[in-house]
């Protein structure tokens, strides 16, 4: 069974070596395709390095931070269809991507707390207003919408908690298992 969109997580600009070393390690080691380093002062050559060996057999990419063509930076399905629109009438073939910060926890509570305790997540960076955000289920259901808007990956910035590894491992389980056949399912139902 493959993923419903290939998923990519964002290391932070100025984060130390360290945990940009281990944010990597563990999206290659839970199949993330790809891990995305925004371009700046901080992002040299050994620093990429370390995160390339790190992400392995995850991609390292560096971002230019400039707005990019079939990327969209909101959850909106609607801005996602338009942008897929776009794309298609322009005649681009690429994959359409959507970067978005994430909160998510087994309760809302749990969401809530892990978005207010990132200082990245204010205002309409807050994965609640521009974000995929609450339980998992309530998650789900709107990578889903995304998938049906047209998007082909997510690009995720997580919260840098302590159970980092748990919040990779739950964005994780938004793209596999049961949501491919819950898409295929819903599909079916909407054609009976």
């Amino acid at each position: 069974m493959s993923d419903l969109l290939s998923l990519a997580v964002v290391v932070p600009p100025a984060l130390p070596t360290e945990p940009a070393v281990l944010l990597a390690r563990l999206a290659g080691r839970l199949g993330y395709a790809a891990v995305h380093v925004p371009a700046g002062d901080a992002v040299d050559g050994p620093f990429v390095e370390a995160l390339t060996e790190a992400a392995d057999p995850a991609l390292v990419v560096v971002d230019d931070v400039a707005p990019a063509r079939g990327v969209v930076r909101t959850n909106d399905p609607e801005q996602v269809a338009a942008e897929r629109r776009s794309m298609e009438q322009d005649g681009l073939v690429r994959p359409l991507l959507v970067a978005v910060p994430v909160s998510i926890g087994r309760t809302m509570n749990e969401a809530v707390a892990r978005a207010e305790r990132e200082p990245r997540f204010e205002g309409d960076r807050h994965p609640r207003v521009s974000g995929i955000f609450g339980t998992f289920e309530q998650a789900q259901e709107q990578v889903l919408a995304l998938a049906r808007a047209g998007a082909d990956g997510l690009i995720v910035d997580v919260p840098l908690e302590l159970d980092l590894a748990d919040v990779l491992a739950q964005v994780k389980a938004l793209v596999v298992g049961a949501t491919p056949a819950l898409l295929a399912r819903q599909g079916s139902d909407a054609t009976s």
